[in-house]
Formats: C-alpha cells, sequence, structure tokens
C-alpha cells in the first residue's frame, strides 16, 4: 500500500537503522511487479548499495543488466562506473541533478524512484533552493504517475528545511533506534499518509537475513 501508490514518501531515521533496506525491499517489490526503478547513490557506490542487498537476499544484478534497474551514482565524483548507468558529480547543480533524474526514467510511467539520500545531496544547500528542487522532482512524478522515495537523516538538515520537505510529501515514514534493557531496538511508524487510513502506532522490527521483518505478539 504506501509505495504501490503515487506520490512522494519520506523515509526518515538515524543512520544505522535500516532505511536503505527498506528502500531495497520497496524496489524489489516493484521490480516484481514489472515497474521500471530509478535509484540514486549520494553516500555509497553502486557496488556496495548492491552487495548491501545481496545481504538481505535480494538480488538486483539482474536487474541492473537488463535496464529495469537504472542507478544513477552522485557519490563517486562523476567517476565512469561498472553498475551506473548515469554518474553525476556531487558539485553538479541541483538542476543538473533533476534533468538526469528525468533523463533516466526514459519517459516511463508509474515507475520508482530512490534517492538516498536527499540529506546528504542538500547539507550545504540554502533552504529555499534546497525546497524549490524537492518540489520539483515531487511534481515530476506526479505527471509520471510515479513512486518517489527520499532517505533523509533528519539531523543533517535543518529542523525548518526538514519541516518543510515533509509538508510536500504524500507520506512519512519514521524509524527509531531505542536502547532499552542494553539493547538497541527498532521501531517503525507511518507519521502520515495522505488521504489513506493507517496505523500510526509504533511497531518493533528487526533485520536479518531476509531484511525487514516485523516482530508481532
Amino acid at each position: 500500500m504506501l509505495v504501490s501508490r503515487p506520490g512522494s514518501i519520506i523515509f526518515t531515521g538515524v543512520n544505522g537503522v535500516g532505511k536503505t533496506l527498506l528502500a531495497i525491499q520497496a524496489v524489489d517489490r516493484a521490480l516484481k511487479q514489472g515497474r521500471k526503478c530509478v535509484y540514486v547513490l549520494t553516500t555509497m557506490a553502486p557496488r556496495t548499495f548492491l552487495e548491501m542487498a545481496s545481504s538481505i537476499s535480494v538480488d538486483l544484478y539482474g536487474a541492473v543488466q537488463e535496464g529495469r534497474l537504472v542507478i544513477v551514482d552522485i557519490h563517486t565524483r562523476g567517476e565512469p562506473g561498472q553498475f551506473a548507468r548515469y554518474s553525476v558529480s556531487p558539485e553538479s547543480s541541483l538542476l543538473q541533478i533533476r534533468e538526469t533524474l528525468l533523463v533516466a526514467a526514459e519517459g516511463e510511467k508509474n515507475y520508482m524512484q530512490v534517492v538516498d539520500d536527499l540529506s546528504t545531496l542538500l547539507a550545504y544547500t540554502p533552504s529555499e533552493p534546497a525546497f524549490k528542487f524537492y518540489q520539483a522532482i515531487a511534481a515530476d512524478l506526479r505527471r509520471s504517475n510515479a513512486t518517489g522515495i527520499a532517505i533523509i537523516v533528519p539531523e543533517i538538515l535543518e529542523t525548518k528545511l526538514t519541516n518543510l520537505l515533509n509538508s510536500l510529501s504524500d507520506g512519512v515514514v519514521e524509524m527509531f533506534l531505542e536502547e532499552m534493557g542494553g539493547n538497541l531496538r527498532r521501531f517503525v511508524r507511518i507519521r502520515f499518509l495522505r488521504e489513506v487510513r493507517h496505523p500510526t502506532e509504533m511497531l518493533e522490527f528487526q533485520i536479518g537475513v531476509k531484511g525487514i521483518e516485523l516482530l508481532t505478539d
């Protein structure tokens, strides 16, 4: 339900909580539904990303080779890569990056786009152009009836900008790490999802060989 509908969704939480793994599982599901996927990397190399997917039993290599999963690399400073279809320098303008995302989508409808992560991309950008960039890519997704996931680490961005990004989004998924009894436990909740009735309680999850699994009593 969450990532099958068109619109922009934010996955937010501290580093290491599992945001990328959740996004990988969303991409895996979209690919199995026959949807094209565009994955934007700002904090890791494409090979690292694909190996992370393999660690939770998600094989994305074939989808990359077949062009069903297009990787846009904004991490390795524009160097050509084995797995990235497009490579953009982190110093590129936000307009150039947006244009690359549109080219990567290749005019598809109902595709899925993931920006992992948006907070790193916007960390040194003033709030107004950062907000306008997100507003523009959200509009691009709506025109294509597509689904967008943007991963953010809220501590990296100013609170005002984080709130603005949330206000533009069609949904926000919050992920938490809590220390209880000397152990770190992981929780997730849907903060909001426009026009959809959804549970709002905190749900505990664990990360295993099959990725993120909710814990039930």
